[in-house]
């Protein structure tokens, strides 16, 4: 919404492949949108890059966030993405701890309806249709929806660039070495984790954003790919899982066999 800026919005292109979404990308930065939009970073288009022994890629692996654990499917599909890139030359595959991610959902859930969703309710009284279930639950029964004062604003922001601090030291401290101008070397290039933590739920039951609106809190750039699909013989919810939170049990009681297509981030 125009001058509710706190998590900016981007476009979002969907693709059938992944030269798509390079063609878009390259024609919408080639426009150069930041001598209309002055709050860009000037940014050319580059696909020069290539993995070599004189420039090799580190790949974090995340296989959860540390509040919500993935369904048997997604952590199947990490898994097979993950033994798959350590047999590509220069590519080094680590695992990569996440950093208090449900304390980043406590600041983005404050900072995505300022207004306390007052234009949104709006918007939805003049269509003159009800109240769907999640927007009934994400602006009426979430705690983190309110309007906030000027104070409280300035608050979760500041809470917001703090957290964006801490997670480039993460980043950063994933660091070997210095390389000759002595800027930090050996640092994880990409992050691969879920993009939920289940394969696409029953309609009015997903809960969970935290997979995403971590991405969107830090605004870090993400695409999305399938990875395969759904073995009801393989995927199967262990007997002994013990679930970390209420959110996590709520996650696993969406838990079924199915024969959806798995996508990761």
């Amino acid at each position: 919404m125009a001058g509710a800026d706190p998590i900016p919005g981007v476009i979002g292109p969907m693709s059938t492949s992944l030269e798509g979404i390079k063609l878009f990308m390259k024609i919408v930065i080639d426009s150069k949108p930041w001598l209309s939009e002055p709050a860009l970073t000037p940014l050319p288009w580059s696909s020069d890059h290539q993995v070599s022994a004189e420039k090799p890629l580190k790949v974090g692996i995340m296989w959860d966030d540390g509040v919500v654990i993935p369904h048997p499917p997604i952590t199947r599909a990490l898994q097979e993405v993950s033994d798959h890139l350590t047999t590509i030359a220069n590519i080094e595959v680590v695992d990569w701890k996440p950093y208090l991610h449900d304390e980043a959902w406590a600041i983005i859930s404050s900072l995505y309806f300022t207004d306390g969703g007052a234009e949104d309710a709006a918007t939805i009284a003049e269509s003159g249709e009800p109240w769907r279930p999640l927007t009934t639950w994400m602006l009426k029964e979430n705690s983190g929806v309110k309007k906030l004062t000027a104070q409280e604003l300035y608050y979760w922001q500041e809470e917001r660039e703090a957290y964006r601090k801490e997670y480039a030291k993460v980043w950063n401290d994933t660091a070997t070495g210095k390389d000759e101008r002595e800027h930090l070397s050996g640092m994880v290039d990409a992050i691969i984790c879920p993009v939920g933590p289940g394969v696409a739920p029953r309609h009015n039951t997903a809960k969970y954003w935290g997979y995403t609106s971590q991405w969107n809190l830090l605004d870090y750039p993400a695409v999305s790919f399938p990875v395969g699909n759904v073995d009801k013989n393989v995927d199967i919810r262990p007997n002994d899982f013990v679930p970390s939170s209420g959110k996590d049990e709520e996650n696993w009681a969406l838990c079924e066999s199915s024969n959806q297509s798995v996508v990761i981030c």
